[in-house]
């Protein structure tokens, strides 16, 4: 009893620790955003990323899109957001209405994956339903 005990507070330490990383390289990514140095802030996201949660991946990916954006990245900026409608169920409106994405590349993004936006949707749909 007293190993399973002691396990079971292991677990919760790590997850407590995992969380507390977390928020540190997000507060860290934000800050080189802010600080316009792009390139770390996007190395930065991509470590938020891998231990984000679904509720907490379209602002992220959001803010990543903006880094790539800013850094004269286009291409990668859309196809994050690509990426995050495929995966996470974002939507036009999403896109069109967002506080957090930058107006430009959200006019960007629609007007190049208007006739796919559909498709992309789609494939999130049929993910959802396989889990």
């Amino acid at each position: 009893m007293r190993k399973i005990t002691y396990l079971f507070v292991m677990l919760f330490a790590c997850q407590i620790t995992i969380a507390k990383d977390k928020d540190l390289l997000l507060s860290e990514a934000r800050q080189y955003a802010l600080n316009k140095e792009y390139s770390e802030a996007i190395k930065s996201y991509n470590e938020v990323v891998k231990t984000a949660t679904d509720a907490e991946m379209k602002e992220i990916y959001f803010e990543m899109a903006n880094c790539y954006y800013k850094n004269n990245e286009t291409k990668k900026a859309v196809k994050t957001l690509k990426k995050s409608i495929k995966k996470f169920g974002l939507t036009e409106e999403d896109i069109i209405y967002s506080k957090v994405l930058d107006a430009d590349l959200s006019s960007i993004t629609i007007a190049e994956l208007y006739n796919d936006f559909t498709r992309l949707r789609n494939k999130y749909i049929t993910y959802q339903e396989k889990n």
